[in-house]
């Protein structure tokens, strides 16, 4: 079918570096590079790169082979030795992953078997090689002698053209091992502004926006898109959900106590946000994570709006005046600064005195970073990332950035993770999500949807399992 298919993108890509984290554009990522294995419909694992694999009665090694006739766009062969040589960039060097910081070694017995051996049982292993960065493949080309990355070169189905800060332009790699793409090109149109790209795509001049990361669509630009003419909506239920997080060591003090963060929670008006700032489109949050996620809990919790409530536990504490500082970065979703003023207002009905501070992106990942907030949102990552992975980063001791950790649960979160039946990690899971729900240890607000909109001159176009994959091969446009 051919032609190029317009992207919105909501953010500039600094270089399509698979090993570093600036930006959110993994969805460029997925047409450029490759993992071992992807994550499939229901948490299953499915073939990539490597076509079968085994892993060790005992758990400790995972033997991967690789499929054959696979290419580099370079034209460089994928094999074993270099599939090894690139994971040692950041095997061992990158805490939140699990499997980082679980190999004991990685041997490339011969040109296309990979071998990875663990310390110890680690059962998120074959998740946590579905990613997006950093376990996907470059070609040796992408680095120069001194190993700096220089440019992108994967064995995706598309390859660089060329790349600003306006514009990245994909080509078709006609080499590419699943079978040619339909497209030519791939074009992702820099638009930071959501109502630019919904005029955009309502004028043509872009084939799809939404998504989490790509060009979120906010619920009243989803509701002006009922009807358009040709323009379809793909919606799926929740895979993410949004928190408010509590700075329990270097924020204010009385933030350490779980009745202050118990009257937080009941403090705040769920089902109105839900209704009222997200149209519906989204459902009140309860728990940690959606009941989407696998080892999610499945029942909701009672955590009603009840002022007085709220009050009582406040004045137990000894705190019936509270100020509260909320930092902000709008990017992070459409509706993040009328949330947050929502949110001001509700907590100021039982004596919680909430500035806000909206910063950029940059200024305020810097801020997050360095703990300086009383209170912020916080997305759950969604699959394949959930729940090891944010369990990892955010409720971990050894974290930095850590949303909230106890004495008992690196433990509790290292017990979950090694079980080695479902039946054990079920159980040690639920242990988890108890103590996170005892101590009221972030607030869930809402479970926020899965939106995007394609125009329509857009053939084939699906969503993928997570929100980080974009399957664009079997795309074509008709123009």
């Amino acid at each position: 079918m051919g032609g190029t298919l317009r992207v919105a993108l909501g953010q500039p890509e600094a270089d399509l570096n698979g090993l570093q984290y600036k930006t959110h554009s993994f969805n460029v990522l997925d047409q450029i590079y490759e993992p071992l294995v992807r994550y499939g419909p229901k948490g299953e694992i499915l073939p990539g790169l490597a076509e079968r694999w085994e892993v060790s009665p005992d758990g400790l090694a995972l033997t991967f082979h690789l499929r054959g006739g696979v290419t580099f766009s370079d034209g460089v062969a994928f094999t074993a030795p270099l599939a090894r040589t690139d994971m040692e960039r950041w095997i061992g060097d990158t805490p939140f992953l699990g499997i980082s910081r679980q190999t004991r070694s990685i041997e490339a017995s011969d040109e296309r078997t990979l071998i990875l051996r663990l310390k110890g049982p680690y059962y998120p292993a074959l998740q946590e090689l579905t990613l997006m960065r950093p376990v996907r493949f470059r070609s040796p080309g992408s680095f120069d002698a001194a190993g700096n990355f220089v440019k992108p070169i994967g064995t995706g189905p598309y390859k660089l053209e060329s790349s600003s800060q306006t514009e990245i332009v994909l080509v078709r790699n006609d080499t590419y091992w699943g079978g040619r793409p339909n497209l030519d090109r791939v074009a992702f149109a820099v638009m930071p502004d959501s109502q630019a790209r919904l005029a955009a795509l309502k004028a043509g001049e872009v084939d799809v926006i939404g998504g989490d990361y790509l060009a979120p669509l906010a619920p009243e630009e989803t509701l002006d898109l009922h009807g358009q003419s040709g323009i379809k909506l793909l919606t799926e239920p929740s895979s993410t959900n949004l928190l408010l997080a509590f700075n329990t060591t270097t924020g204010n003090p009385a933030l350490a106590d779980p009745r202050v963060r118990e009257a937080i929670n009941r403090s705040l008006d769920r089902g109105a946000y839900a209704k009222t700032l997200f149209h519906d489109l989204a459902k009140p949050a309860t728990q940690v994570f959606p009941p989407s996620i696998p080892y999610a809990p499945q029942q909701s919790r009672d955590i009603a709006l009840d002022q007085q409530k709220a009050k009582d536990l406040l004045s137990q504490a000894g705190q019936p005046k509270l100020m509260l500082r909320l930092i902000l970065d709008p990017q992070m979703l459409p509706q993040a600064r009328t949330l947050s003023e929502a949110i001001q207002a509700d907590l100021g009905k039982v004596g919680i005195q909430v500035t806000i501070d909206q910063f950029d992106s940059a200024a305020y990942l810097d801020t997050a970073a360095k703990r300086g907030y009383d209170l912020l949102f916080y997305l759950t990552y969604g699959p394949p990332y959930d729940p090891f992975a944010m369990l990892n980063a955010n409720f971990r001791s050894t974290e930095p950035t850590f949303l909230y950790t106890a004495p008992d649960l690196d433990r509790l979160i290292d017990t979950a993770l090694a079980g080695t039946t479902d039946e054990a990690r079920a159980t040690a899971y639920q242990k988890v999500w108890s103590r996170l729900n005892d101590d009221w240890a972030v607030a869930p607000v809402v479970e926020l949807p899965r939106v995007w909109a394609v125009g329509p001159a857009v053939r084939g176009f699906t969503l993928g399992v997570t929100e980080y994959d974009l399957p664009l091969t079997r795309v074509g446009v008709a123009r």
